[in-house]
């Protein structure tokens, strides 16, 4: 019975996707946008360009009072863009990526993403190495977090996942479909335009809804979708007959719901019957929601969905209803400072597609000697991976702006698991190996010398300590510090702050969090 629920969660969560990704208009002035929405889906390889572009719209005041440095880095990264130059789509599992990430006005940095079916390699401007990822199995289970629906199925194919996702956004379209309003403000025209530098024949079609008319818009599409109840049932009959055509799959999730029989089991029908009821009583809920955020929130609601944000859509439509191109602007404009310290902020979105379905050689991945694993990366410092790029590239600089060097270790003296000691003479020792470890240092013991060595591949510091010592070595010269290495509870410890000195930290005490507490910082570069 838990993996009947299982299964109806599973086809619930199925047609909850459709109603998001399989959304369309009435045909206008020839262009059949049913047929267009389709045809987006069954795009299987194609080349193009892309862009997509957030601009974040900051208040003047919140600047007030801030570092030079801080408002530096926000005007930064208000005005970001991904631009694709190349992309290349052979199939489901191979592509290639090439483009550049754009920061404010004068920080580039380029990029290219080789995939095929078991590796990526991407490859960043300035970087000395490039990085493979191991794509093996990354399929739709795994994506989704769902591999646990079936740990038979782990590392087989996503065929017959990829089999029922087409047929249910080929065969069971028209319950959505048909019951999309158009917006108001749409238009279609007949026009030439290049695309790939080739003047093509084209429909463009313009299309523009208001924040206040995309709440409207919203209200009255879910409105028709609860008040249907004949047309989501055959949509559900639809999608079960798919599921149930496919023993293969169920054959790899390790039960089939429909070949199961007994006094208890429930039928096909039940099935139907239920999940149409859930689906119900889904759109039934939400029009409540949607009320009640009118009537809890309606100011609120008003502040974002006003006139001044907007969706404006061009796309241009070939013969065969298949889109080559499309410029998508989203605008919000909240009143009344809703999103302070932002004004506002715009998305702007372009592409352009040629050789649509046809004979496309994506660029292959080409793995070299030398290389970033995954798995590297995974257990990496942060200035370990700063390292990675070359001092004079956009990206170590910016990397290096973003704090990605900085490092913090935080020892409370009400911890129960390794706290900071304050010593009867006021000198604060700390673990030698959870703070060596934090900030990516080894530690290791000799049982002969009986001492223990840190080494710090950061600032190539090597530190050798001994229990019942304050003695110490420092890259081999030697020192005295302000209270002898003691075990506390199984763990070495020793003077705080100048185990953080020789380890060009710094150190203070922080009480913000209701508790005393040892701070270590440094900066890495």
């Amino acid at each position: 019975m838990k993996s009947l629920k299982r299964f109806k969660r599973g086809i619930i969560l199925i047609l909850a996707l459709a109603l998001v990704i399989v959304a369309g208009c009435q045909a206008i002035q020839g262009v059949d946008f049913n047929t267009v929405l389709k045809n987006t889906l069954k795009v299987t390889s194609a080349e193009s360009k892309q862009s997509v572009e957030l601009k974040l719209l900051m208040n003047e005041e919140a600047y007030e009072g801030m570092p030079e440095e801080d408002i530096a880095l926000m005007k930064l990264f208000s005005n970001m863009k991904l631009q694709l130059d190349s992309v290349k789509v052979q199939d489901a599992s191979h592509a290639s990526y090439a483009g550049k990430l754009i920061f404010g006005d004068n920080v580039s940095i380029g990029f290219s993403i080789k995939q095929s079916d078991t590796a990526a390699v991407i490859e960043v401007e300035g970087a000395k190495l490039p990085i493979v990822l191991d794509v093996t199995g990354a399929g739709i289970g795994s994506m989704l977090g769902t591999a646990e629906l079936g740990e038979t199925a782990a590392g087989s194919d996503d065929e017959s996942v990829t089999a029922i996702g087409k047929e249910v956004l080929d065969s069971a379209t028209s319950f959505f479909i048909d019951n999309l309003p158009n917006p108001d403000k749409i238009s279609v025209n007949a026009v030439q335009e290049p695309i790939n530098g080739v003047n093509t024949s084209l429909f463009h079609v313009k299309a523009e809804m208001s924040g206040t008319e995309i709440w409207a818009w919203v209200k009255k599409y879910v409105d028709v979708l609860a008040s249907d109840r004949d047309g989501l049932e055959t949509f559900v009959k639809e999608i079960v007959a798919i599921m149930s055509s496919h023993p293969e799959f169920w054959e790899e999730m390790g039960v089939n719901p429909f070949e199961q029989t007994g006094l208890d089991m429930p039928t096909t029908d039940d099935m139907i019957k239920e999940m149409t009821d859930e689906l119900e009583a889904t759109f039934a809920s939400l029009q409540e929601e949607l009320k009640a955020m009118e009537e809890e929130g309606g100011e609120d609601l008003k502040a974002i969905f006003n006139d001044d944000s907007s969706i404006k859509a061009e796309l241009y439509v070939d013969s065969k209803m298949d889109i080559r191109k499309q410029v998508i602007d989203v605008t919000l404009k909240p009143s009344d400072q809703a999103l302070f310290p932002l004004d506002g902020l715009s998305l702007r979105m372009e592409s352009e597609l040629w050789n649509v379905n046809g004979k496309v050689e994506a660029d292959a991945p080409v793995i070299p000697a030398q290389a970033i694993h995954t798995d590297q990366l995974d257990s990496m410092q942060g200035y370990q991976f700063l390292r990675m790029f070359d001092k004079q590239s956009a990206a170590y600089s910016l990397l290096d702006k973003l704090g990605i060097g900085e490092q913090t270790v935080e020892l409370s003296v009400d911890s129960s698991l390794y706290p900071a000691i304050v010593t009867p003479k006021y000198v604060t020792i700390v673990p030698v190996r959870v703070v060596a470890e934090q900030l990516g240092a080894s530690v290791k013991y000799d049982k002969k010398k009986k001492n223990v060595t840190v080494y710090d591949e950061a600032t190539n510091t090597t530190i050798v300590l001994k229990e019942g010592s304050d003695r110490v070595t420092v890259n081999g010269k030697a020192a005295t510090w302000s209270f002898v290495a003691k075990t506390v509870d199984g763990t070495l410890y020793a003077a705080g702050r100048d185990f953080a000195n020789a380890l060009g930290a710094k150190v203070h005490w922080d009480d913000s969090w209701g508790s005393d507490t040892f701070v270590i910082e440094r900066v890495v570069h």
